[in-house]
């Protein structure tokens, strides 16, 4: 065979694989389930992103979970949580700064509740996994891809927040 024809046939079935290599997650991560957890709670769960609107996304170097610099493509919008059918708050600062998410998650853990939480890829990988104790408050700790060290830790205790739950007064249960 030819040089010239072995280079024709390299680009013909190369290309196709060079473009493959290129594409990119081009829809926001959308996550509504219902879990039922080995102690019976139930956990309802929605997660919903949405694109950045024209000029609201700026270029990022710190500040936000999902990105290694550059423009998030996807913000978080959505972050719902309902506990036997009890709505559990979370405020919006703990989960706006979560973008470009892949997948979700709710495990019970000694009588805790986790929402773990994945997204980014490469060196922007993160988990967020927000651990609520009872109903009164909760931690987010934010690791790597895989948990070997925590980056931020939060702890949310506030009882003005969780008053409907009369064990809130000692914080997280």
């Amino acid at each position: 065979m030819s040089g010239f024809l072995k280079w024709v046939l390299l680009g013909y079935f190369a290309a196709p694989l060079c473009v493959f290599a290129q594409i990119e997650v081009t829809s926001p991560f959308v996550h509504e389930k219902r879990y039922v957890l080995p102690s019976g709670k139930k956990v309802e769960l929605t997660l919903q992103e949405r694109r950045c609107r024209n000029g609201e996304c700026r270029e990022v170097d710190a500040g936000m979970w999902g990105m290694d610099g550059g423009i998030p493509r996807f913000v978080t919008e959505t972050f719902l949580v309902r506990i036997n059918g009890k709505p559990f708050p979370i405020p919006e600062k703990l989960y706006k700064d979560l973008t470009n998410m892949h997948s979700a998650s709710v495990i019970e853990d000694k009588e805790r509740i986790i929402l773990e939480l994945k997204g980014g890829d490469g060196a922007g990988a993160y988990t967020a996994r927000f651990e609520l104790g009872g109903m009164c408050g909760f931690e987010r700790k934010i690791c790597g891809e895989v948990c070997g060290e925590i980056w931020e830790h939060t702890t949310w205790y506030n009882s003005f927040a969780y008053e409907g739950d009369p064990l809130c007064k000692s914080g997280i249960q």
